[in-house]
């Protein structure tokens, strides 16, 4: 799959193009030819270029467009003319089956997104591009595949050259991103695989919070701890015990039996209720610590959103901002009356058994009378104990829940095994020569325990300085690759940022591109390249100056 053209548009007062940027295999540059050295950087729109790509593959942002993300500044006279004119950008492009796409996206806001001129709404405009492109439906997602492919704005010292998504994307998922990227296992597996990873993950991230609010370090020290205070309980019983007085006739003990029985019941209940009681209390306690709201300004790109793919809302932003805020509300009302249900409960059941011992007060002369207050102690901490003991009885049984689930999970995780594991290898016969050609350095892949794969050096470690041309060696011998293995992936591979590569570096990725059928499109400056000798021409597909934006504004 390569890219054909990106089209730049006005549809208002009439159709008209602004830019036409044709593309072709191997290198593709967009640069920066002002004469004035100063005029350099004066956002003439180059790196735009890259980012409308990205938009028209599904990045939801338009804004990126006119507003600068460092600054925060927004390019009004370029937002002005895009939303008055309505331009949109047209990128074609040819699949592997021959079959020619056209992406059209609008570039204002609350546009639209067609593709062979079929409109989708958002999400269904990612889905169907998976389908077309990857020939998959979720997971991975779209936007987890194509990022491999588009890489933008990734800062030259903390661009990660695996870990392409956003901080926030666990390991299980990029797992399930290199298994299918690397064909390392069937789809299926590979599903299951992430499945199983996301739910161990997330039993141990109860595993870590049960352990930290109960404070205990492992089941044998809550194991002791449960031995010491069930030794405590019965300890407290045996001096119950010895209070009273076993010289009655058997009537006498049948009916105290049975009271022993109804006041255990009764603690029991107790127990639950300040167990339940606990945890809405912690429920309430983190709803309240004063956790960010969520933006008005994110909360009206939603909606502005939303309003664009699906036409008219008949509820009013502001109303949706009223509703959003009586849901934490209404949360935190529903938690609190439960709290008030469970106290005015734990009141009633205690004042029902103070009645029932105060109304068998008879039946309780087997304590004697002077030793009352020293009985009601005894069992005021008797039920203390108990319902220590039950609440970690209550935690232990969590605690050997969430084992005995990740266990089980790790072994059937255990059981799907990569089908073409060495497919890693095959990627190596092409990455380790050209690394060595490039870099002077046998660099290669191999699987890790933890992120799905690491990146090593046969001689000594990798430097720092050379994160750029690593990813981009990455993603040429990735060409290579899926022709070896004959996977239907795209061959395009879009990257800005390209100051820290050097030019014997940049000649050797320009020579591997042009022989292994890649189609490498990149933002540059034009004294980054001028003295290359081994850029042609026909290279540089679309000079921009700051007389000649790309909007021509």
């Amino acid at each position: 799959m390569y890219l054909n053209y990106l089209k730049i548009m006005k549809s208002v007062p009439d159709i008209e193009e602004i830019r036409m940027i044709p593309f072709k295999a191997g290198l593709n540059l967009i640069i920066d030819d002002s004469i004035n050295v100063d005029d350099h950087g004066n956002n003439v729109g180059k790196t735009t270029v890259l980012k409308i790509i990205d938009i028209c593959f599904g990045s939801k942002n338009r804004k990126q467009i006119w507003l600068d993300s460092d600054t925060n500044s927004i390019n009004h006279t370029l937002k002005n003319f895009i939303q008055d004119n309505k331009v949109y950008a047209e990128l074609k492009f040819n699949a592997s089956d021959s079959k020619s796409y056209i992406l059209k996206v609008d570039l204002f806001e609350r546009g639209k997104r067609l593709i062979n001129n079929e409109p989708y709404n958002f999400n269904n405009y990612k889905e169907i591009l998976n389908e077309i492109i990857f020939h998959t439906e979720s997971p991975p997602t779209f936007r987890q595949l194509i990022g491999k492919f588009i890489r933008i704005n990734q800062s030259t010292e903390t661009g990660n050259i695996l870990k392409y998504l956003n901080q926030n994307t666990s390991y299980a998922t990029y797992r399930n991103i290199y298994d299918f990227l690397f064909d390392l296992s069937d789809q299926t597996e590979s599903a299951q695989k992430l499945e199983l990873e996301n739910q161990i993950n997330s039993d141990n991230k109860d595993l870590k919070d049960i352990i930290r609010l109960h404070n205990f370090s492992n089941i044998n020290d809550l194991n002791e701890r449960i031995r010491i205070v069930n030794n405590t309980t019965n300890n407290l019983q045996e001096q119950l015990d010895t209070m009273i007085n076993f010289n009655l006739v058997d009537e006498q003990l049948e009916r105290r039996d049975k009271l022993h029985t109804v006041l255990n019941q009764i603690d029991d209940f107790i127990d639950s209720l300040n167990f339940n009681k606990n945890k809405i209390t912690q429920i309430i306690t983190n709803e309240t610590k004063g956790k960010p709201e969520i933006s008005i300004e994110i909360l009206s790109d939603l909606y502005s959103e939303v309003q664009s793919e699906f036409g008219s809302i008949n509820k009013k932003f502001e109303e949706l901002i009223t509703f959003n805020n009586a849901i934490k509300e209404n949360k935190l009302n529903y938690y609190t009356n439960r709290l008030r249900a469970v106290d005015q409960e734990l009141t009633d059941l205690i004042e029902n058994r103070n009645k029932l011992i105060a109304s068998n007060q008879e039946l309780l002369s087997i304590i004697n009378e002077k030793n009352y207050e020293d009985f009601e102690k005894l069992h005021e901490e008797l039920l203390s104990q108990n319902q220590l003991l039950g609440e970690l009885n209550k935690v232990k049984q969590i605690y050997t829940s969430l084992i005995t689930a990740i266990n089980n999970n790790t072994a059937l995780l255990t059981d799907i095994s990569d089908s073409n594991s060495d497919n890693i290898s095959k990627f190596n016969e092409y990455f380790t020569p050209m690394s060595n050609i490039a870099l002077k350095q046998r660099l290669y892949l191999s699987p890790d325990n933890d992120f799905p794969v690491q990146i090593s050096n046969v001689e000594d470690g990798i430097g720092t300085g050379h994160r750029k041309t690593i990813t981009l060696l990455l993603d040429i011998a990735y060409v290579s690759f899926i022709q070896d293995v004959k996977l239907d992936f795209p061959k395009f591979f879009v990257h800005d940022v390209l100051e820290t590569v050097d030019v014997y570096s940049f000649k050797s990725i320009v020579e591997t591109i042009n022989k292994n059928g890649s189609q490498f499109i990149t933002a540059v400056l034009k004294e980054k390249i001028e003295n290359y000798n081994f850029i042609t021409s026909d290279d540089i597909r679309l000079r921009l100056t700051n007389d000649d934006k790309l909007f021509k504004i």
